[in-house]
């Protein structure tokens, strides 16, 4: 820095401020380039993630199914559930 007195301030030199105007603009290039990398990564991971849990009910699904297991539940439920109410006789 300059102190404080008469004396004529420094010239700016134009080769030094383009340099570093590139560099900063190089260092800001490679800042994007790495958020973008971030982005595309976390996308992928998203899609990975959001297919295992389709495959993961698909599969869960299918089991389900083809165990017999709602077949009978579905038994159960419509023999417990009656409609017309029980006809109580005394002894």
């Amino acid at each position: 820095m300059n102190p404080h007195s008469d004396s004529k301030p420094e010239s700016v030199d134009p080769e030094h401020t383009l340099r570093m105007l590139e560099i900063e603009m190089m260092q800001q290039r490679a800042r994007r380039k790495q958020a973008s990398a971030r982005r595309s990564n976390l996308r992928a991971v998203s899609f990975l993630f959001l297919f295992l849990v389709i495959v993961g009910a698909a599969v869960a699904a299918y089991f389900a199914f083809t165990s017999g297991r709602v077949d009978e539940v579905r038994t159960r439920d419509n023999t417990v559930a009656s409609p017309t109410p029980a006809v109580i006789t005394r002894p």
